[in-house]
């Protein structure tokens, strides 16, 4: 009986070692994927020559080996190191047909990123006096330096739980 009790509590120690393996390997895996996320700034660009609004364009690439569940996410963007709006702004210009329920739809993403795939990410801002500010910033600088801060609400991979990465990316305009 002793023989067979040694043996099963031997099972049982090997089954838990292993299984802590496993949950620490996840770990490991799905804080290396959450690394391994790049941002870049793609474009900003004016939507209309008489309109105050920016299209804001970024990209998300997943360069790890595991999917990430990307649920939403909200920026800021800088200009020349000035923020300038970002996905919390609520100004819509006079425009009668912004739907008001823009800003909490834009910034919802709800779809899971492959392994070395891309997406690409839109948000229209709107921007109170627009050129002002950008006549001010061509003023000040020979060059626009365009930059974003994001915070990405992902799901980490081997998780459950929702959590928030802040993610910075640049963009500099060539001199005109």
């Amino acid at each position: 009986m002793p023989r067979v009790a040694r043996t099963l509590l031997f099972l049982l120690g090997l089954t838990a070692l292993t299984a802590t393996w496993q949950a620490v390997s996840n770990y490991v895996g799905s804080v290396e994927t959450v690394r391994s996320l790049e941002l870049e700034l793609a474009e900003v660009s004016r939507a209309g020559t008489d309109r105050a609004q920016l299209d804001v364009r970024f990209r998300l690439h997943n360069r790890s080996e595991l999917p990430v569940r990307l649920n939403s996410y909200f920026f800021d963007l800088y200009l020349n190191g000035n923020r300038i709006g970002g996905s919390s702004s609520t100004w819509r210009d006079n425009d009668p047909d912004a739907d008001q329920s823009l800003y909490s739809r834009a910034s919802t993403i709800d779809q899971t990123l492959a392994p070395h795939e891309s997406l690409d990410m839109g948000f229209p801002l709107y921007i109170f006096e627009l050129e002002q500010i950008l006549a001010a910033s061509r003023n000040r600088a020979e060059h626009l330096d365009w930059s974003v801060e994001v915070g990405l609400r992902l799901v980490h991979p081997h998780a459950h739980d929702e959590r928030l990465l802040r993610m910075q990316a640049t963009l500099q305009e060539p001199e005109q």
